[in-house]
């Protein structure tokens, strides 16, 4: 009787585990196809081998990305993501997703990434809806060294990089916060005779800063305000972008995404190229500019540019800015807006002078559609200054 009990015992036990693996798999087929669903909404196609499950961990084999237009696709390798789990909508969970290291070549140029670590990672059960609940997201993406390589010589490298996202609420709103530290851009191997003698006479063989990015995406408005896109290189300066759209709505990702598609269908086909084009820049339309600002700290840069480019001419550097200075009036009169003219004029000659920081800003009234834009620039391009209401300044704080 024990004898029997425990053979129906056992062979239960070896049904139930057969089952439970049997389920595991099926999810992460499932899981594998909405993953590869959502990056094709985002214009991306996933490809892979196969999908594995064991336990809360699923693995994809051989995940390859094609790009749009692009040929030859991006070799990922397997993908293993850990704390898997149903999120009860019929869309997935991932605790992380983490790579050791991403590796692409092409003849002579190579690309690595080590380290890649994502973050509580969203899969959405379906994808084109109206919702943020049916996009990928992630809480943070992060990578260790990024090296890219050329004829054997690591011509630009970063020892890491993060990316930080965040949604309120009402899921009307993203937050990102971004950052790469340690660049370096190695110069040595410039080649060009003319770039190398420019490169030798500032005395920049090697470049090295930091990047930071914050900004975020308002999504019934598809305001998009890009609050900081800093690039600061060691003894260079800091170069600051800073705008802000409207019109970048879920419709229009999706509008935009099926034109991708379109053109990429139509291969080589020109007459077909130039009428997708056209609509693309028909879609354009339906965005609205809000604002913009472009900015530069030096630290060095343009003193260096001054003085080489003055030693070439034979002459101090004193008289090389007092020639640009009196150079201006001549090239800027090409506008035919003698008001934006003079600022110009006064802002670049304080700035040549005493080199500080330059700044140029775009703050319209209200905000402008790019049709308006686009017509001014091909109508009246002296009127684009008042029309986007542009200022150039120098040295302040």
């Amino acid at each position: 009787m024990r004898a029997q009990s425990f053979t129906t015992g056992l062979a239960a036990g070896v049904a139930l585990l057969a089952t439970t693996q049997w389920a595991a798999a099926l999810d992460a087929d499932d899981f594998a196809k909405k993953f590869a669903a959502a990056y094709a909404a985002q214009g991306a196609e996933i490809t892979y081998d196969s999908a594995s499950g064991q336990g809360d961990t699923v693995t994809i084999k051989n995940v390859t990305m094609e790009l749009p237009g692009e040929e030859d696709g991006l070799s990922f390798g397997d993908l293993n993501f850990d704390g898997v789990s149903e999120d009860g909508s019929g869309g997935y969970k991932a605790a992380s997703l983490t790579k050791d290291k991403i590796e692409f070549s092409e003849e002579d140029v190579s690309f690595s990434v080590s380290d890649l670590k994502v973050e509580n990672l969203y899969v959405p059960a379906q994808t084109g809806g109206d919702s943020l609940d049916d996009l990928l997201f992630y809480d943070s993406v992060s990578t260790g060294p990024i090296v890219l390589s050329v004829e054997g010589n690591d011509v630009f490298q970063a020892s890491r990089s993060e990316t930080k996202t965040s949604k309120n609420s009402d899921n009307t709103r993203v937050d990102v916060d971004a950052r790469v530290d340690g660049l370096n851009v190695d110069l040595s191997a410039v080649e060009d005779a003319q770039a190398r003698q420019a490169i030798d006479g500032m005395g920049y063989q090697n470049l090295s800063g930091d990047l930071v990015i914050n900004g975020y995406w308002a999504v019934p408005t598809g305001e998009i305000t890009l609050s900081e896109y800093a690039l600061t290189l060691d003894d260079v300066g800091r170069l600051d972008l800073q705008f802000s759209i409207s019109g970048y709505t879920l419709d229009f990702i999706k509008g935009l995404q099926q034109m991708q598609e379109q053109m990429a269908s139509q291969g080589d086909d020109a007459k077909a190229q130039q009428a997708m084009g056209l609509a693309m820049m028909g879609m354009m339309q339906q965005l609205t500019f809000n604002s913009m600002s472009l900015r530069f700290d030096d630290a060095s840069l343009t003193n260096k540019i001054l003085d080489m480019v003055a030693s070439q001419q034979g002459m101090s550097r004193d008289q090389m800015v007092q020639g640009l200075q009196g150079m201006l009036p001549l090239v800027l009169a090409q506008l035919q807006n003698p008001e934006f003219q003079q600022q110009v004029t006064e802002a670049v000659s304080l700035y040549l002078s005493d080199p500080k920081s330059i700044e140029i800003t775009a703050k319209p009234e209200a905000p402008l559609p790019f049709a308006s834009i686009a017509g001014s620039a091909m109508g009246a391009p002296q009127t684009l200054p008042q029309v986007m209401n542009v200022s150039v300044t120098a040295n302040q704080n």
